[in-house]
């Protein structure tokens, strides 16, 4: 089985997919590990470009980075179950047999948990919420024609304001047993 642990920014994918890495036994995926992966296979094809070069073919439309993440994630779901958690877990939005999770958060608890996180002031954090708010609904509506955060598209949709990450984790497992 695969579960995709969708979500907004700082609303705890990463630390609920570590969680449920660890109670499940299965590998955790999430977009730095996946481009890491991109970036060491382009680099095996174009040994003589930088990082730097790679990104201004993305920025310049030559690579399709969405599109390298999805043939990236296909590949490591095909070695067994797997988690994808984050940004990368949308690309499951289309896979019936994936477990989906869609986890939110009010934005100001979003933020906090991003200015912690990522030792940066409020004002940055709240920035980089909005900003990655606009680039997966823009990634999810271009590639799935779909509004990432209609829980339609979800079995399982859990606010994490007043929950521990142990907590939603707990819950996540338990809706997995069931179905």
């Amino acid at each position: 089985m695969h579960i995709a642990v969708c979500g907004e920014l700082g609303a705890g994918c990463t630390e609920v997919g570590e969680i449920l890495s660890k109670t499940l036994g299965l590998k955790c995926i999430n977009s730095a590990g996946i481009i890491r992966s991109i970036v060491i296979d382009f680099r095996g094809v174009h040994p003589d470009e930088t990082f730097e070069e790679f990104e201004d073919h993305v920025q310049s439309g030559e690579v399709n980075l969405d599109k390298m993440m999805q043939g990236k994630i296909d590949e490591m779901l095909a070695i067994g179950d797997t988690i994808v958690e984050g940004r990368s877990a949308f690309m499951l939005l289309d896979d019936e047999d994936a477990f989906k999770v869609l986890l939110v958060s009010p934005q100001s608890a979003r933020v906090e948990h991003i200015a912690k996180r990522r030792n940066i002031t409020l004002e940055e954090a709240s920035e980089a919420v909005r900003v990655s708010d606009i680039e997966r609904k823009h990634m999810v509506e271009k590639l799935f024609r779909k509004d990432w955060l209609n829980p339609r598209n979800f079995d399982l949709v859990i606010n994490t304001k007043s929950r521990s990450y142990q907590e939603v984790a707990d819950l996540i497992v338990k809706a997995i047993k069931r179905k």
